[in-house]
């Protein structure tokens, strides 16, 4: 069950069954964990889920996903609404080291859309020293979403952090009133 603030555990880190062991990369096209379906835009395509401790790409100790060549979008899987808070973000290895612009396009219920493009720093040396994921906070816009898209290619994620919207004021006064009616319909009918 969702409840309101963050999820319970607080951020998505992709380290769930099926379990990804060290060393190794699968590619997959679907994974959910904590209630949250990934998937790529166009079907038919992959992702990568990888394993920490490869030779050559970006490493935080845990298992993330990787975009090759496909998308990917995101949402829970019984449609409820939720925030995008922070997101860790690095290159896609040391052969392409490069700084990669990562496109997100956040969807609103009524079909508008936000979006913010993050740009890594194109620092990344695997097992080495620096630390190769970065982590990108989204702004208040990023709320209310029923799915958000990634366009972009060439990334790697890690450590989504998601949150459930509070109720509005209107929403619980209407629930209110629907439970108020209810109760003097029910009262009405009882002789």
């Amino acid at each position: 069950c969702h409840g309101q603030g963050t999820l319970q555990p607080p951020h998505i880190t992709f380290d769930e069954s099926p379990a990804v062991l060290p060393g190794s990369s699968i590619l997959v096209q679907q994974y959910v964990e904590s209630a949250m379906w990934f998937r790529p835009i166009v079907q038919g395509t992959s992702f990568a889920r990888t394993g920490k401790g490869i030779p050559g790409l970006p490493e935080d100790g845990t298992a993330y996903l990787q975009s090759i060549g496909g998308t990917l979008m995101f949402s829970f899987t019984n449609g409820s609404l939720f925030n995008l808070d922070s997101v860790d973000l690095a290159e896609y290895s040391t052969v392409v080291p490069n700084a990669v612009t990562v496109r997100f396009v956040g969807y609103h219920p009524d079909g508008s859309t936000v979006t913010m493009d993050w740009t890594t720093d194109g620092i990344i040396d695997g097992s080495g020293p620096l630390a190769d994921f970065q982590t990108f906070g989204f702004r208040g816009s990023f709320t209310g979403l029923s799915r958000v898209e990634i366009p972009s290619y060439g990334w790697s994620l890690d450590n989504l952090i998601v949150s459930i919207p509070e109720p509005s004021v209107g929403g619980l006064l209407f629930l209110a009133a629907v439970l108020s009616g209810l109760r003097f319909f029910k009262r009405k009918q009882t002789p």
